[in-house]
C-alpha cells in the first residue's frame, strides 16, 4: 500500500498552489519561455498527504506530511515542481526529446503515477524518476498526453549507450 493519499485534478497554471505557480512562472522569465499559461499543452496538480508516520520516517528526520506537486508540459518540455511542507520548494524540468516516460501502476502498491526515465533538469547521466499521481481521470489524461507528445518532438540524432537507453522499446 503507498505511503500517501493521492488526489490529481486538472488545472491551469494560474490555479497551482501559489508555491508551485510562483516557481513555474520564475522559471519561464529565467528562460525567456513566455508565458507558462499560454505555452503549457496541459496542466495538473497532485496533493499526496502522509497516511502515518512511522518511527523510522520519525528518526531519519520530519518527512513531508502534504506534498503539492504541479506538472505541466509544452511542446518542449516536462516540468515538475514539488511543495513539502517540511522539505520546501524543488521543479525540475526535462526536454521531451531526452526522456522516455510510461504511465506507472503497481498492483501490489497501489501506487500510480508517471515513470520518466532520461536526462532530467542538471543531471549528468541518466535518472530514473517518478512523479506519483492520483487514480483520476485528469492523472490517466496527462499520462497519455504526455507519451504522445514525445515522438512528436524531432530528437537529436542519438548514438551510443543513451540512444540504446532512450530508444523506443519493443
Amino acid at each position: 500500500m503507498s505511503n500517501y493519499q493521492r488526489t490529481t485534478r486538472e488545472c491551469s497554471v494560474r490555479q497551482l498552489h501559489p508555491e508551485l505557480r510562483q516557481a513555474v512562472q520564475s522559471y519561464f522569465q529565467e528562460h525567456d519561455l513566455g508565458d507558462p499559461e499560454t505555452e503549457s499543452l496541459m496542466c495538473c496538480e497532485t496533493i499526496s498527504e502522509k497516511k502515518k508516520v512511522s518511527k523510522l520516517d520519525s528518526w531519519l528526520g520530519e518527512p513531508d506530511t502534504t506534498v503539492h506537486m504541479g506538472m505541466l508540459f509544452t511542446s518542449e518540455l516536462l516540468i515538475w515542481v514539488r511543495r513539502g511542507d517540511q522539505s520546501g520548494t524543488i521543479l525540475n524540468v526535462a526536454n521531451l526529446n531526452a526522456i522516455q516516460v510510461k504511465a506507472y501502476q503497481s498492483i501490489l502498491t497501489k501506487e500510480t503515477g508517471l515513470e520518466i526515465f532520461g536526462l532530467i533538469s542538471s543531471s549528468k547521466g541518466l535518472v530514473n524518476g517518478f512523479i506519483g499521481m492520483g487514480e483520476e481521470e485528469a492523472a490517466q489524461k496527462f499520462c497519455e498526453a504526455v507519451q504522445n507528445a514525445i515522438p512528436k518532438v524531432d530528437p537529436p540524432a542519438r548514438k551510443g549507450l543513451l540512444s540504446q537507453w532512450l530508444s523506443p522499446r519493443e
